[in-house]
């Protein structure tokens, strides 16, 4: 016999003796004598876990194709002009009323200092003539007052010559002399002169008080013009402030579309800002699977870059259409030859942004919906 031979006879040798020794056989002892126990709970664990897969299949409705969404914000510039600032870039964090872009200024501010001479003149002018206004009002009350007084006095003169006259044209000739009543004539003709002349002046001071109608009129139709002239103004402040774009919300900058030196239009998009503390997740479920969901079920999150990170949310809201009916292209059936294909239906999950773990957009995830609960 060689060495080998020898060497390769040992582990043939060796398993018989593993066989043959004690502990095997009263293992194979005790298996045979509790056969149909160790059968009983082979039949058991396969029961349970047909059980568990049961559940799972009727209890809970697992989607791997869901997405983490936000809100995609696009700032856009509500003016035209040559960009001379842009101090942000793609990945920068940002705060609500940062400043994004600068649109060149000069011409629009050349513009507000120029509305603002006018309002300044319109200014002036308006006081001055509120000034002349009040003069006039006073001089023209004071003049009416005047009139108003002497046509008093000279309509008192005036009953009192007629008195005179008639009395002494009823006595002329017996005890007022003819002398007497020609000079109590030419009385009542004088004061009824004066009064006539007292009257005219009253009616021309009158007259006066509706020349100060005109002045008032003009003093309305500058403060006419001043108003019309601050929404002017307001106008371009509003033009001016538009050409700093600042952020609508605290975000992080994800895509920058213009370079300091550019020109930009009204409406023209800038930046899109994501809003990294709103975020929910998008799944697609089957039409079949719809009547077992209900809102505020409980879902359990697993995120494909967080794979030892558990999430959990919530069902928000469940779509009313099928995800088909939102296709650019429809699928219209003019042969007449039909395929019945399953639909789906989108279902958003509200979930909570974690600090230590941020959720992003577009990342891909897999949720579990418990059905059982209701």
């Amino acid at each position: 016999m060689t060495t080998d031979g020898l060497n390769s006879e040992q582990p043939v040798a060796a398993g018989i003796q593993w066989r043959n020794s004690l502990p095997l056989r009263r293992l194979v002892a005790l298996l045979r004598r509790y056969r149909k126990l160790c059968f009983l709970c082979i039949v058991v664990i396969g029961l349970v876990a047909i059980a568990v897969w049961g559940y799972g299949r009727l209890c809970h409705i697992t989607e791997n194709d869901a997405r983490v969404r936000a809100d995609m914000i696009t700032v856009s510039s509500r003016v035209d002009g040559w960009i001379t600032e842009r101090p942000v870039t793609d990945g920068q964090k940002i705060t609500r009323g940062e400043e994004l872009v600068v649109i060149d200024q000069r011409e629009a501010g050349l513009k507000l200092a120029e509305l603002h001479a006018k309002a300044e003149s319109i200014l002036l002018q308006r006081e001055r003539s509120a000034i002349q206004l009040r003069m006039a009002e006073t001089t023209a009350r004071d003049a009416v007052l005047s009139a108003q007084a002497r046509q008093r006095s000279t309509a008192a003169q005036l009953e009192q010559a007629r008195r005179e006259f008639r009395r002494a044209d009823a006595l002329v000739g017996r005890m007022v002399s003819r002398e007497l009543w020609e000079q109590r004539q030419t009385q009542l003709h004088q004061a009824e002169a004066a009064e006539r002349a007292a009257s005219a002046t009253l009616a021309d001071a009158r007259a006066k008080l509706g020349d100060i109608d005109v002045l008032r009129k003009e003093v309305d139709g500058l403060a006419q013009d001043a108003a019309q002239i601050n929404a002017q103004i307001h106008e371009r402040e509003i033009d001016v402030t538009d050409r700093r774009v600042r952020s609508p919300i605290d975000g992080i900058v994800d895509q920058k579309f213009v370079q300091p030196g550019e020109y930009v239009i009204p409406g023209q998009r800038l930046f899109i800002i994501p809003d990294p503390n709103q975020v929910w997740i998008d799944a697609d479920v089957k039409e079949t699977k719809l009547s077992r969901l209900k809102t505020g079920q409980p879902v359990s999150i697993s995120v494909d870059a967080y794979p030892h990170r558990p999430f959990t949310g919530r069902i928000e809201r469940i779509g009313n259409a099928a995800t088909g009916e939102f296709a650019l292209l429809p699928s219209p059936n003019p042969s007449g030859n039909f395929t019945k294909i399953t639909q789906r239906v989108p279902v958003r999950i509200a979930v909570e942004q974690p600090d230590d773990t941020p959720l992003r957009p577009g990342m891909m995830v897999e949720v579990d919906i418990d059905t059982a609960h209701h």
